[in-house]
């Protein structure tokens, strides 16, 4: 082969690679992953493989005239040549490749779902089902395409006060960006403190620009007028974001609430985060793919099925809402639909031990939100944190 066919070989294999990692940037940004299926992923592979074992084999053959200019130091610039044209091949084989084993791998082997961060407790792993069979691979095509990553919190009761440094529900919180103790702006009522989390825990959460604490206080006061008038929650909810150092932590005096009806302090909970994955309800898919879900739902697949391939209900940060009602994605003032960052959920607890001892148990940081209900937060991106709100439903 002349050495012109092998340069044009070599452009060739560099257009295609290059044009394969605009599209793995695109598509990531779009879906957070690529949506497509396994045959097209086999096809990249074998025509990069192809192409590339094919120049490597001429190029050490030496059959082409490219390096008689270079007798001395032949193979030194082999191996230089090579790996200059190979870097946008390699670099494709190596995001589809990486892409492809977290988006099927684990799905179709059943990989169990690992916590984050270990405590000093028990693990509570979550497991999903084992017994996966399906035969019409059109199914996971639909299915592959709406799945998102989220968080589980999985807040657990703690017998010991935990630190201010760490995230957490409830117990004291960290002050450091607080003048004082944060009050409800309608009735005054020291906030009950719900949660906070810290960037280096949870660096796929949404976080402001130098900032790396998100913390979540709400009104605790049944009695304040944003309670009977305010349809964006049950409860008026305030949100923060700030830069803290972790060095030395505001001590506040919390003031005394006056009305008697109020909402009980969240207790101290460590959290057992565990990342998952999650699929939207029904309304949310396309009604194409809606048609062909339901033929597989309806005919193939069982109970353990079903459930692996819906909304994770609890409190959560990313992924789909699991709406207990109508689906409601607000729009922003600059004309977008806002996307989901997290919810707050009454109910955090496994259904096996929800009605342990014959009474039903909840949740442990005891938040009820109307009669076991979620807060909703969305954000537009575009606009950043002045964007965020939130909704709440409750059967």
């Amino acid at each position: 082969m002349k050495g012109k066919h092998i340069v044009r070989l070599m452009e060739t294999i560099r257009i295609v690679s290059i044009l394969l990692l605009l599209f793995w940037i695109y598509d990531f940004q779009i879906n957070h992953g690529l949506g497509i299926t396994k045959i097209f992923y086999y096809v990249i592979f074998a025509i990069l493989v192809v192409m590339i074992g094919i120049l490597v084999q001429l190029i050490f053959k030496n059959q082409t005239s490219i390096f008689e200019t270079h007798k001395k130091n032949v193979n030194k610039e082999r191996v230089r040549y090579i790996s200059i044209i190979l870097i946008f091949p390699l670099l494709a084989v190596f995001l589809y490749g990486t892409n492809y084993y977290s988006n099927f791998e684990a799905e179709l082997l059943n990989f169990p779902e690992k916590s984050l961060y270990q405590d000093s407790q028990k693990e509570n792993e979550i497991m999903e089902p084992q017994n996966f069979s399906i035969e019409d691979s059109s199914f996971l095509s639909v299915i592959e395409k709406y799945k998102r990553s989220t968080t589980l919190l999985q807040p657990h009761k703690s017998v010991h006060e935990i630190s201010w440094k760490e995230s957490k529900f409830g117990g004291y919180p960290n002050m450091e960006s607080f003048s004082e103790y944060p009050k409800c702006d309608v009735c005054k009522s020291s906030l009950n403190f719900v949660f906070q989390l810290y960037r280096k825990d949870f660096p796929e959460f949404y976080f402001p620009r130098d900032t790396n604490i998100f913390q979540l206080f709400r009104c605790p006061n049944e009695d304040c007028k944003s309670t009977r008038t305010n349809d964006i929650s049950d409860h008026k909810m305030f949100h923060y974001y700030s830069k803290v150092d972790c060095e030395k932590n505001r001590l506040f005096v919390k003031n005394k609430n006056s009305s008697s009806n109020i909402e009980l302090e969240v207790p101290d909970c460590y959290l057992k985060p565990t990342k998952t994955f999650d699929y939207p309800y029904y309304d949310e898919y396309d009604s194409r793919d809606l048609a062909k879900l339901d033929a597989n739902f309806r005919f193939k697949l069982g109970d353990n099925q079903i459930e692996k391939y819906v909304t994770k209900p609890h409190t959560k940060l990313d992924g789909y809402p699991s709406f207990i009602q109508n689906v409601v994605y607000p729009k922003c003032s600059c004309g977008r639909i806002k996307e989901f960052l997290f919810q707050l959920s009454s109910d955090d607890t496994d259904e096996e031990l929800k009605y342990k001892n014959g009474a039903i148990h909840w949740s442990d940081h005891g938040i009820m939100i109307g009669d076991a209900g979620n807060i909703y937060y969305y954000i537009c991106l575009h606009c950043g944190e002045k964007s965020i709100e939130s909704y709440w439903d409750c059967s």
